[in-house]
């Protein structure tokens, strides 16, 4: 079987987890206080985000870890300890919306007792964000704070270890792989293969930012396109994310089936996942339901022990995606032939499953793992954009089905 490896150049402009800034506005000031450290830090584990305990300035607060993005602030914790400001800089979201933001330094931060200096930060209205203010965090532990240190997250434990002496942790060479970073701000990013009748592979982003476990840039897809390792299950349009500055666009994606996922000695198979508008694709933290995972920023590697050294990650499909539009819960993509004949982006879900969709019980949608997503079948209410009311049965795809759909043979 032929092996393809494939090279995807980075552009200029380095996008982010959530946010792409001039290459001049510098996020790599600071240090660490202490010169030998080892912390083990409990975290909250919700949805697939990692929500960690910080301090500044004596007080707790709760910051999200994501390595897909810088350090961010809220405007709360700005006004609170009046850090000082550095500059202004044009910044662009995932969906190239710009806006003004502040980059300023904060004079000391302290992950337990570990305590680093001088850092920088961008400062942004996060409770201005439905999903943002329903994770009640007031900011991002990012990886340019990361960039001299080691970090081990064990979801099962819900204990984030962070040192800078890789002997402090149970390191298997074996289970390592070459990590490069990237930018001002220190994106990490691994080389994963991907493989169906043949083989490539390809850069991505480790964002602990991101719920899912791999999405896949528009971009890079297309370079794999005419290769025979994705096979396609379904074309929309629509939307499926919000981004830093708000909604997202209606644009075209396509739904992917991939055989194989390698991770250095990981295999996860029958991956389905869709393209995005983003330059980059991601490894999002879903990966850390299945097995302990170290980025060593300071000597440039990546861990990861998997729980088993195969893992089918086929389930059934809902056939959608649900976005936020208008601070309302609604329909995003539609993959399914039969659906988009009765349900389209930008309808308003009312209820799930005889679950009504309220103002109180909207953050439950959107962070906590309801009983109805275990189901396979389901009764969906909506709201159309003419007000009309429909209720929708909604019955979930064996990935047998939609091969089978798609006139799609592996072998």
């Amino acid at each position: 079987m032929n092996k393809i490896t494939r090279v995807l150049l980075f552009k200029f402009v380095i996008t982010l987890s959530f946010v792409a800034f001039s290459q001049n506005a510098s996020l790599k000031g600071g240090s660490v206080k202490s010169t030998n450290y080892y912390e083990e830090i409990d975290f909250e584990f919700e949805k697939n985000k990692i929500v960690i305990p910080v301090e500044i300035e004596g007080k707790i607060y709760r910051f999200l870890l994501d390595t897909g993005a810088p350090n961010i602030i809220s405007k709360e914790v700005f006004e609170a300890i009046q850090p000082k400001q550095l500059k202004v800089v044009s910044t662009s979201d995932a969906n190239n919306k710009k806006e003004n933001l502040d980059i300023v330094q904060l004079k000391s931060i302290k992950l337990g007792e570990t305590e680093f200096v001088n850092q920088s930060a961008l400062v942004f209205d996060l409770n201005g964000s439905s999903i943002f203010s329903c994770f009640g965090i007031d900011g991002f532990i990012g990886s340019n704070l990361l960039r001299k240190s080691i970090i081990q997250i064990d979801a099962d434990k819900k204990i984030l270890k962070l040192t800078n002496k890789s002997k402090r942790l149970q390191l298997n060479k074996k289970q390592a792989s070459k990590l490069k970073l990237v930018g001002n701000q220190s994106s990490p990013y691994i080389w994963v293969g991907v493989k169906g009748k043949v083989s490539g592979r390809e850069l991505v982003l480790v964002d602990t930012g991101m719920g899912k476990l791999y999405d896949i840039s528009r971009d890079n897809y297309e370079v794999f396109s005419s290769e025979s390792i994705f096979n396609e299950i379904g074309e929309s349009n629509g939307a499926s994310s919000v981004s830093l500055f708000g909604e997202v666009p209606s644009n075209n994606q396509i739904r992917v089936h991939l055989p194989k996922l390698i991770i250095n000695d990981f295999e996860i198979q029958n991956c389905i996942t869709h393209t995005t508008e983003d330059n980059n694709s991601k490894l999002g933290a879903e990966l850390l339901n299945h097995g302990i995972m170290t980025i060593d920023f300071k000597n440039r590697r990546f861990y990861f022990s998997a729980k088993t050294p195969i893992l089918d990650v086929s389930e059934p499909e809902i056939g959608f995606t649900r976005t936020i539009k208008n601070n309302k819960l609604v329909i995003g993509y539609v993959w399914d032939k039969e659906l988009q004949k009765v349900i389209n982006y930008g309808d308003e879900i009312v209820s799930y499953d005889g679950l009504q969709l309220t103002n109180e019980n909207f953050c439950d949608f959107v962070i906590k793992e309801l009983e109805y997503q275990s189901k396979n079948k389901l009764q969906i209410v909506i709201r159309k954009v003419n007000s009309e009311v429909q209720s929708v049965a909604i019955q979930k795809k064996e990935l047998q089905t939609l091969l089978n759909d798609f006139k799609i043979s592996l072998n």
